[in-house]
């Protein structure tokens, strides 16, 4: 077994999975101990890992059309009403909360053009055509007798 092969070891999900995860306890534990600036702080951090695994993803496609194309503008959707709402909620109490969290939804979207543009540079997948190189037309049958059918019954 290959150690640098991506298909024998899935080191993308092993890493960033784990950062995520601990990047979100880190968030929580740092929340619920009273320091909100660092807890969103790393809450935003850990949403950020994602928009990392999909800036490789789209980097390692194959082409264009991958499935990841439809998935980077709803993930980033949901991160960027996110992040604004956790905005509006703080702005009364904390307006510095408010713009980490404009800085987060700003690199989102950043993360999302740059995710779209590593795409936009895979080639298209290619176009299947039968082995002659060229398009089959569609024979038809030709009846023979002026058009009649021999042998089959006429549905009534």
């Amino acid at each position: 077994m290959e150690r640098g092969s991506d298909r024998n070891f899935p080191w993308r999900l092993a890493i960033l999975e784990a950062l995520t995860f601990a990047l979100f306890l880190l968030a929580l534990y740092y929340y619920n101990n009273l320091r909100p600036e660092l807890g969103l702080l790393l809450l935003g951090l850990t949403f950020t890992v994602p928009m990392a695994w999909i800036i490789l993803a789209a980097r390692t496609a194959e082409y264009r059309d991958s499935p990841i194309r439809g998935f980077v503008p709803r993930l980033t959707l949901w991160l960027v009403f996110g992040s604004v709402i956790l905005g509006v909620m703080h702005w009364n109490v904390d307006q510095r909360i408010t713009e980490m969290e404009a800085g987060f939804a700003i690199i989102y979207v950043v993360a999302a053009y740059t995710a779209k543009w590593a795409l936009d540079r895979r080639p298209k997948r290619p176009q299947l055509t039968a082995l002659s190189g060229g398009n089959l037309e569609r024979r038809r049958r030709k009846l023979t007798d002026g058009g009649k059918d021999h042998g089959r019954k006429a549905k009534a």
